[in-house]
């Protein structure tokens, strides 16, 4: 029988190698011998965080806390496990109070800097990693999330050398990611080598006024890309960056400029291929952007039902690398979609207007995640996503709220997601979603696994606020505020705020 310091120093190893699995299993029969373990009960959380698995991270955690209250470890786990549930305020709390008791706790600073990163100041979030880093240079998540701050800020060259700092920690057995960074360090050094320092940069009027066509509840706009090519983009705050399908691509003369890994995607087989392009321009009305990165890749498109006329086909995807640029609206009654580029200082007051505004934060890969409350109350966060046709509900909200009662029996559906299709989906009911006081009631939505969506984000998605609840709103986007305004344009959206009419 192995000695408990030595299978403590195992599991540390396993931990190293990224064997999450073998490390959670040696730590948990350390604890079940012991469950005054405090070691290894913190490795345990810290494993079981690494594996997505939130309630029983959090469960030991606490556990470690209650057995001493003066632990910055325990303290900091508790936080990141109610941080990846998307628990700001009580997870910013248990970070600060971690920090009370050590200010050497890097798990501390890597957590608040993720909070920063998410509520968009992406300038404290970098300068807290600094300090992460310097206190745990091994832990390689820290510098991939300091890349990421640093390519918000448009450091490039930086983020590169941040991510090469996680390819020489990370385990050889991160396999996907190791792939994943190895193609965007190749991007950026190609964007390097040919002199480019600035993304996105906007030229021309400062507003401009562009027609849509609103098909399947999704906005289709026409652009002009690089010389005078007429392409059909669907606007897409659920895309990170914007895409070109090979076709588009191949019409545009657009090589790869980098490949590397696979994005987790929603449909098919739940990943595509990435391959990193740049497209040297595009005119969305009277404004003119250079040098957008794109993915190139291919677009699924499902048939035409019968009586739908005409279906548009899209060439690509506008993302939100481009659109955060602006203060942008999607005014879907008038089918009018308004890009203003005029900087609004983020302590500027919003103008008083009609509607409700709603703070959003931003994902690790940059979308738009607001809150909304369920008809049972509950309050969870969803994706802002004008690419989906559908409101979806995640499984896992499903199966934590007991709301099987609400799925149809018929019919099975078919979902077109970015990885491909998915067949037999099942249909909920919700008796209602609303943000802040404006509410939809009897929501057919998809019922999804979004686990290749709340990989990558950073915190937990209940769902996707898609075209089917987004079509009754004016909606405007106010990056430099993180803020959405929504303003009802039909009658399937109702005020909770207002009073019944006396009879």
């Amino acid at each position: 029988m192995q000695s408990a310091g030595r299978r403590y120093r195992q599991a540390e190893r396993f931990m190293r190698e990224g064997d999450y699995e073998k490390a959670a299993q040696a730590y948990r029969e350390l604890v079940t011998k012991n469950p005054k373990d405090q070691p290894a009960r913190l490795g345990l959380s810290r494993a079981l965080l690494k594996l997505g698995n939130l309630n029983e991270a959090f469960d030991h955690a606490a556990e470690a806390l209650r057995q001493d209250p003066q632990s910055a470890r325990a303290r900091a786990l508790v936080g990141l496990a109610l941080l990846r549930s998307g628990v700001f305020r009580e997870a910013s709390e248990a970070f600060a109070a971690a920090l009370v008791l050590d200010e050497r706790e890097a798990i501390a600073w890597a957590g608040l800097a993720e909070i920063d990163f998410f509520e968009n100041r992406a300038e404290l979030s970098y300068q807290r990693l600094r300090r992460a880093t310097a206190l745990d240079p091994n832990e390689p998540d820290y510098w991939i999330a300091l890349g990421r701050a640093a390519a918000r800020l448009e450091k490039f060259r930086e983020a590169a050398e941040y991510y090469e700092k996680f390819l020489a920690v990370s385990p050889r057995m991160d396999v996907e990611r190791r792939e994943r960074y190895r193609g965007l360090i190749a991007f950026y050094r190609a964007l390097s080598l040919l002199g480019i320092t600035h993304l996105h940069r906007i030229e021309g009027e400062r507003t401009a006024r562009i027609p849509f066509r609103l098909q399947r509840d999704r906005p289709f706009i026409q652009a002009r890309a690089g010389n005078d090519v007429l392409l059909n983009f669907v606007i897409d705050t659920g895309a990170s960056i914007s895409v070109l399908s090979y076709e588009a691509a191949e019409r545009l003369g657009i090589r790869p400029l980098a490949r590397g890994g696979e994005a987790r995607a929603v449909g098919g087989g739940g990943k595509f291929p990435i391959v990193y392009g740049l497209l040297d321009s595009l005119d969305l009305g009277e404004i003119r952007i250079f040098n957008i990165p794109i993915y190139i890749r291919t677009i699924h498109h499902t048939g035409n039902p019968e009586g739908e006329g005409e279906v548009v086909r899209a060439d690509g995807f506008l993302g939100l690398s481009v659109l955060a640029n602006f203060r942008f609206t999607i005014d879907y009654a008038a089918q009018t979609i308004i890009l203003e580029t005029e900087p609004v200082s983020a302590m500027t007051p919003a103008p008083t207007a009609e509607g409700s505004e709603i703070p959003f934060r931003t994902t690790n890969g940059g979308l738009v995640s607001a809150e909304v409350k369920l008809h049972n109350g509950e309050i969870v966060n969803f994706l802002i996503d004008t690419g989906a046709s559908a409101t979806v509900v995640g499984a896992h909200v499903v199966k934590k709220y007991n709301l099987e009662k609400h799925i149809l029996p018929s019919p099975k559906i078919r979902v077109l997601g970015a990885a491909g299709v998915i067949e037999n989906v099942d249909l909920i009911l919700l008796p209602s979603l609303s943000m802040n006081s404006l509410e939809q009631r009897n929501i057919r939505a998809p019922v999804l696994d979004l686990g290749a969506v709340n990989e990558s984000a950073g915190f937990m998605q209940a769902g996707i606020l898609g075209g089917s609840f987004l079509k009754h709103f004016r909606v405007t986007f106010d990056f430099s505020r993180a803020r959405i305004r929504l303003v009802p344009q039909t009658d399937a959206i109702r005020s909770t705020n207002e009073r019944p009419s006396e009879g």
